[in-house]
């Protein structure tokens, strides 16, 4: 019923100008008729929903319709702790506007490795891209092709990209911070700093040096996914609803000023190298760009009805969602820990220092020496990234839909219905001892945990969940690790760092950033 309800509305959303589409949101008539299909499709659900034998315990309904979603968001550790002790490694809530089964321990493995759970599915219901950015049908433009060619084309180029990273780090962590005087620069954060350095150095990688020049590229592989994010902002009431969160998503998609800005900077910014490309393509002599942007156009071919330029920003607006935001994020978070360490940031240097001596350079050196093997032999620095990825305020997540048309029974007899999501509890499985012999102290910080045990940052399994799990794992996780390394050690190269308060970490989700300001001083003093 609701479903029909919003997409007749859609559909009759696209034959009207926005202002008239925001009066008939507004009106009596809208407003009954959204609050009436709502409410009858919530209750429908909730009363079909308790009436099923589940196989596994249950966290006893509580608020409206029985969800638990409040008690959750307000302390999700103390929720965690409170339920897996009482109910053990499977469980079923209403959390999140829906009815989910929550996993932990080995269990997640059955889930990862079942074909008939999809993780991609599952996130559409929140954060559907296509929908969200007006990037087309679905079927235009696959997960199955954006992850494809980031293996193919992404993951084993790195040896040959790190040059052009290093580089373009270079370049945006000076356009960002400028001249760092003697006396050092103070940053109210540092996320600015890392967002602008990972936008050039990413570009550089996607569509090339050239275009990584251009400004208006660089907005947006900065600030696309922000912005974009903002016009989305959490409602609660909506979650319960499916079709209306997609609605929402679509209405997002075909009237945001921050989407149509973002969508026309990106245009203009690839039309003229598109074009470029294609004319002197025809020359035997022709200089092949190497990138991912020459890659796609070789291999990839938009519909009929879809133009090449659009094709082209559909593609990039893929790549900047998947990888720009988070690891950018990602190295944030790090840097912060390595704030909140005092001493930490020395010894990371005197081990890049024994590295690169054993590789026959002297103290002197730039970090234009750094190459994907060097970068390889930072061990702890490694240890340090995958121990901050673990401790991220990651709780309840990663959901998987069951998109078989046949109910799953797990191992334990828990049993997930068609069309239901199952979360994994990744906290629990960061902190579990008896999962991971290394994680008996889980709840502290230790830089060197990782440090010769044979688990690298890019290393998945039960006790690391952070890229997920099995054969959908995220592709391009090579390629966000080394991104961060190659940072670190630049910064390490070139500068010390140094809180100047005390650095705090979110404790709930949603809020990813650690807070703190800190202080950044040149290693080689500059000349007056």
């Amino acid at each position: 019923m609701l479903t029909q309800y919003f997409y007749q509305f859609a559909e009759h959303f696209d034959r009207k100008s926005v202002d008239q589409v925001q009066s008939a949101l507004i009106s009596k008539k809208g407003a009954i008729g959204i609050g009436i299909a709502v409410l009858l499709l919530a209750g429908s659900h909730y009363m079909q929903s308790v009436k099923i034998d589940r196989g596994c315990p249950q966290v006893p309904a509580d608020g409206l319709w029985g969800s638990s979603t409040e008690e959750y968001r307000k302390n999700p550790k103390a929720f965690i702790n409170k339920w897996q002790i009482r109910l053990g490694p499977v469980y079923g809530a209403r959390l999140f506007g829906q009815y989910i089964t929550v996993v932990s321990g080995s269990y997640v493995r059955e889930v990862f490795l079942d074909d008939r759970f999809s993780f991609f599915e599952a996130v559409l219901r929140f954060f559907d891209i296509h929908l969200l950015t007006d990037g087309g049908r679905p079927e235009d433009l696959t997960i199955d092709e954006v992850a494809g060619a980031i293996k193919k084309y992404l993951s084993p180029n790195l040896k040959h990209y790190t040059p052009r990273v290093i580089d373009h780090l270079k370049l945006g962590l000076h356009e960002q911070c400028g001249v760092v005087p003697n006396e050092g620069l103070e940053l109210v954060h540092i996320y600015p700093m890392v967002q602008h350095a990972v936008a050039r150095a990413s570009a550089s990688v996607f569509v090339g040096p050239d275009l990584a020049k251009n400004d208006m590229l660089i907005d947006s592989f900065k600030n696309m996914v922000l912005e974009v994010g903002m016009q989305l902002q959490p409602k609660p009431w909506l979650e319960p609803f499916p079709s209306l969160m997609k609605f929402r998503m679509y209405l997002v998609g075909k009237t945001s000023t921050k989407v149509r800005r973002h969508r026309n900077q990106l245009a203009e910014a690839l039309r003229p190298e598109v074009e470029r490309r294609i004319k002197e393509s025809a020359d035997s002599n022709w200089d092949r760009p190497d990138d991912m942007l020459q890659n796609i156009m070789e291999n990839f071919t938009p519909a009929a009805d879809v133009d090449l330029i659009t094709y082209l920003v559909n593609w990039l607006t893929q790549l900047i969602f998947a990888a720009l935001h988070t690891t950018s994020e990602n190295s944030t978070v790090v840097l912060y820990r390595l704030m909140q360490n005092p001493g930490l940031w020395d010894e990371l240097y005197r081990e890049q220092n024994e590295v690169l001596e054993a590789a026959g350079y002297d103290a002197s050196v730039g970090p234009e020496v750094f190459t994907r093997e060097i970068l390889n032999k930072f061990v702890k620095m490694d240890s340090v990234i995958r121990e901050s990825a673990r401790m991220k305020n990651d709780f309840i997540n990663l959901p998987h839909n069951n998109v078989s048309k046949t109910t799953v029974t797990l191992s334990n007899g828990a049993v997930v219905l068609p069309g239901e999501n199952v979360y994994v509890n990744m906290y629990w499985n960061h902190n579990d001892g008896d999962l991971d012999a290394l994680l008996k102290d889980a709840q502290k910080f230790k830089p060197m945990r990782y440090l010769d045990q044979d688990k690298n940052a890019t290393k998945i399994g039960e006790d690391f969940l952070f890229f997920g799990l099995g054969k959908h794992a995220c592709p391009g996780r090579w390629f966000a690790v080394q991104e961060i390394k190659t940072l670190i050690a630049l910064l390490l190269r070139e500068y010390t760092m140094e809180a100047l308060d005390e650095i705090t970490f979110p404790e709930k989700e949603g809020l990813a950033f650690p807070f703190g300001r800190v202080k950044l001083t040149p290693r080689k003093p500059q000349a007056a």
